[in-house]
């Protein structure tokens, strides 16, 4: 099966910042100490650019030193899957009119105190759309 066929599917960027807003969790990428590191996050769309909390720890601390992200994010069911990767710039935000409303929407998973509150300027958002096949014959 080749992209072409209508198994794999590009999906245009309104319907992918539509994706992104259905849901609250993703996984973000960032680099530290010369490696790549992808780790869960709960986040809000606040317009063009993507707002999550952080704890200090190593992903403050890599945000802070080297600000190109990406965030991923995804959903799936017994037929269909769809995938929505953004690039952009992270910055931490503090005294931004509304931060303290955007911060309001975030649902954390875990009752962990976070007191950095982050944004990612999305400079690119692509995404792709799935269709499952998921007869025997495709395990090989």
């Amino acid at each position: 099966m080749t992209r072409g066929d209508g198994v794999v599917s590009k999906i245009g960027r309104e319907e992918s910042w539509q994706l992104l807003r259905s849901t609250s969790f993703g996984r973000i990428g960032y680099r530290l100490r010369g490696r790549t590191r992808i780790t869960p996050v709960n986040y809000v769309v606040d317009g063009s650019r993507i707002v999550f909390r952080t704890a200090e720890g190593s992903k403050f601390f890599a945000l802070k030193i080297e600000d190109d992200v990406a965030l991923q994010t995804d959903h799936y069911d017994e037929d269909h899957a769809w995938s929505v990767l953004v690039h952009g710039i992270a910055r931490e935000i503090t005294d931004e009119p509304g931060t303290a409303d955007v911060v309001a929407r975030l649902r954390p998973w875990v009752p962990t105190r976070k007191d950095h509150v982050f944004a990612i300027d999305v400079d690119k958002v692509r995404g792709r759309r799935f269709v499952l096949d998921r007869s025997p014959d495709w395990a090989i």
